[in-house]
């Protein structure tokens, strides 16, 4: 019986360990998996923003940064100083209005301070107040508080479709038909069940639930398909924005820990795989179309341009429209709800929004902007089955989605008016004639564009476009205030997302080919982009210091003044004692042979100190031959004058003489049988000298200062390969 009992008891054990192991083998696979199909640029993001300080561009290096020579910089700044000079003259009321409200308003702040790359923002900043203060439109023109006409192409942050004096019109007809209600909540208007009626015919699902914002309609988006499914876990795609919820931003701009949004990769099969096998966790799947512009970047903006090939967009309908098959094919075996964010692209790409101009139909559907009427709204459409906000057998159980303003009366009546406009027999033509239009306005451009030689191209999906830049550039953000001179009016994200709208006409699209053309030849005669003649291999230069500038920016600001102090008085060193070129040449030759010193000492000390006795010797004749006498420059930067130097060369050169007398033998076999010996005493004389001189510095100045000159000492020989190399020379 006891036997048996043991069997069996392995048996159940050796079960159990394969059960477990099976178990431990699926998770590790989905991790694995999941690791690479997610992407990691939102959490890297994430680390930087705390590690890397703050850096800014001032004077001569503001115009410098792609490594201008002295004349381009004058030019530069002579550019600069008259585009703020017309600024602040055309623009005087609003600029004055824009200060007197700045410190009490931080939406303003904010907008200014991401208009531009950091670096750079300080500078700008105080040359430069860029807020829009308008007073009336007229078709797609602004009137700011100064009466200038400008051409608005920010489309209003996306709301902007079918023309201001549509959206007018609509406003004032909507308050009409509920005026007599006024500004009554929880009721609602009888004109609700219209707009439900159209939007559930738009959309193609079954339930609607108004909010006061796009942001607020995903988060109520998010906590009905997770209440619904009974899952918690939502998948986004990797540069997507779908608002400002903390719920739903992975990278910058929100400071909450994300265990319950997986960002995946855009058109990748993993991403698909990852929701197969972990189909189990995941509440819903969640997509913002506009990602077809820009799959896998942020929406572009000026503010991260610090290079050309930062910002890449491309017309990928086909491609996109694949991938949104296969997804929803994936979503609908594994039971996933998939979501459509279409606050931005909801009645711009068609009357019926993303899914019409995909053909790609959600399980839910997220609108907002435009729909409306040109007022605040937002809208969630979905199925029935993910709309409910109670559990009927758990009667405590309920999904808390309400909102005061929801089905505010002005709205609705504003909503039933462009509703009415956008489901009219023959809109999908007048969209498709507004978006036919946009493309021949980019095809002219870009052809003008090619023909004047210009560094810019632009690139669109419907209405929506933006501009590329095919040189090499550090001031492509500057793009955006050449076009305000030129009477063009942005958002805050500058040239990375403009709009255009159904009112535009022929003589607004040439209007606005002339002002992008004539802002990037003007941009392009101040020398703003450099002459690939004139500076060759510019744009690897421009990537190698970019790199040492974010590299830089990580360092502790304390560790960068010291290395700052470290690099000046390397500077005033190499001006003090290094003048004549053959003594550079001897410093190059004896560097090198250091740097190999430093390789071999640990293992080879007799080698390490014979070769770099020899550099030394080399170094020394190079500054008391070559050189004119400097002890005066050479005494203020505290380290060894030329005279130091020479008695401490004197000091090896007596030590073999000593062990050579204590030996009693002066040959050359004496000299070999005692090297090992003698390279110790040089490496013994090496620090002694060293130590001595730190004391002193400690003593005479400070603990910092004797840090500066011993980091300076051991760094010398790469930073002289570095300066004296002939190449780095000659450039």
């Amino acid at each position: 019986m006891s036997e048996m009992t043991l069997v069996l008891g392995l048996a159940a054990a050796f079960a159990a360990a394969i059960v477990l192991a099976t178990h431990l083998f699926r998770r590790a696979s989905v991790a694995l998996l999941t690791i690479r199909a997610r992407s990691w640029v939102s959490a890297v993001s994430r680390i930087l923003s705390e590690w890397v300080n703050a850096t800014h561009y001032s004077g001569d290096a503001f115009f410098s940064a792609d490594g201008a020579d002295a004349r381009t910089v004058r030019r530069r700044s002579a550019a600069l100083d008259h585009l703020a000079a017309s600024f602040a003259s055309a623009h005087a009321k609003s600029t004055d209005w824009g200060r007197s409200v700045r410190d009490g308003f931080s939406d303003i702040r904010f907008a200014d301070a991401n208009r531009v790359p950091f670096p750079f923002a300080r500078t700008m900043r105080e040359k430069f107040d860029l807020t829009t203060v308008v007073t009336a439109s007229d078709g797609p023109r602004l009137c700011d508080l100064d009466g200038q006409w400008s051409l608005d192409v920010s489309g209003s942050y996306g709301v902007n479709v079918a023309g201001f004096e549509r959206y007018k019109d609509w406003i004032q007809r909507g308050w009409d038909r509920v005026k007599a209600l006024g500004p009554v909540l929880g009721p609602v208007h009888p004109i609700v069940a219209d707009n439900i009626r159209m939007l559930r015919s738009i959309s193609g699902l079954d339930e609607v639930s108004f909010h006061m914002s796009g942001t607020e309609a995903v988060m109520a988006a998010v906590r009905l398909v997770r209440f619904n499914t009974g899952r918690r876990l939502i998948v986004c795609f990797s540069g997507a924005y779908h608002g400002w919820w903390d719920g739903v931003v992975a990278g910058l701009g929100s400071e909450r820990r994300l265990d319950d949004c997986l960002t995946l990769k855009d058109l990748d099969p993993r991403s698909l795989a990852v929701i197969r096998r972990r189909a189990h966790e995941i509440a819903a799947v969640l997509v913002n179309p506009v990602q077809s512009f820009h799959p896998n970047t942020p929406p572009p903006n000026d503010a991260v341009l610090l290079t050309s090939e930062v910002r890449k967009a491309e017309d990928s309908r086909d491609g996109y429209t694949e991938w949104l098959m296969q997804l929803r094919f994936t979503c609908t075996a594994a039971g996933v709800p998939l979501v459509f964010d279409e606050v931005y692209t909801g009645f711009r790409l068609a009357a019926g929004g993303a899914q019409e101009y995909f053909g790609v139909k959600a399980d839910m559907v997220v609108y907002g902007k435009t729909v409306a009427g040109g007022l605040p709204i937002g809208v969630v459409c979905g199925r029935r089955d993910l709309m409910q906000r109670f559990d009927p057998k758990r009667p405590m159980r309920l999904a808390y989605v309400v909102g005061t303003f929801s089905a505010h009366p002005a709205v609705m009546g504003a909503m039933y008016e462009f509703l009415m406009w956008v489901t009219a027999l023959g809109r999908d033509r007048q969209y498709e004639v507004m978006n036919r239009e946009c493309a021949a306005w980019v095809r002219s451009t870009n052809a003008r564009l090619v023909e004047e030689g210009l560094p810019v191209r632009v690139v669109h999906l419907g209405t929506i476009w933006t501009v590329l830049f095919s040189q090499p550039g550090r001031y492509n953000w500057l793009l955006q205030y050449y076009l305000r001179a030129e009477g063009v009016t942005l958002s805050w994200v500058g040239t990375g997302r403009c709009l255009a709208s159904m009112d535009f006409t022929t003589h607004d699209y040439m209007a606005l080919q002339h002002a992008l053309v004539g802002a990037t030849t003007r941009m392009k005669r101040d020398g703003w982009w450099l002459d690939a003649t004139e500076y060759p291999q510019k744009e690897q230069r421009m990537k190698s210091r970019l790199v040492q500038e974010m590299l830089s920016s990580l360092v502790p600001t304390p560790f960068k003044a010291f290395h700052e102090e470290v690099m000046l008085r390397k500077k005033d060193d190499h001006h003090a004692s290094h003048n004549d070129f053959g003594n550079q040449m001897l410093h190059l030759v004896s560097s090198s042979v250091f740097l190999y010193c430093y390789a071999i000492l640990a293992f080879d000390l007799t080698s390490a100190m014979c070769l770099g006795l020899a550099a030394l010797f080399i170094r020394q004749f190079g500054h008391a031959v070559l050189e004119p006498d400097a002890r005066e420059k050479e005494m203020t930067l505290l380290g060894y004058t030329t005279r130091n130097k020479t008695l401490i060369v004197l000091g090896y050169s007596l030590i073999p003489l000593a062990t050579l007398v204590d030996a009693g033998s002066f040959s050359i076999a004496a000299f070999m049988q005692h090297l090992p010996t003698i390279a110790e005493y040089w490496w013994y004389w090496t620090q002694f000298v060293i130590v001595a001189r730190v004391v002193y510095l400690v003593w005479k100045f400070s603990f910092r200062t004797s840090m500066i000159w011993y980091v300076k000492l051991v760094t010398d020989p790469l930073t002289d390969v570095i300066a004296y190399f002939p190449r780095r020379q000659r450039a």
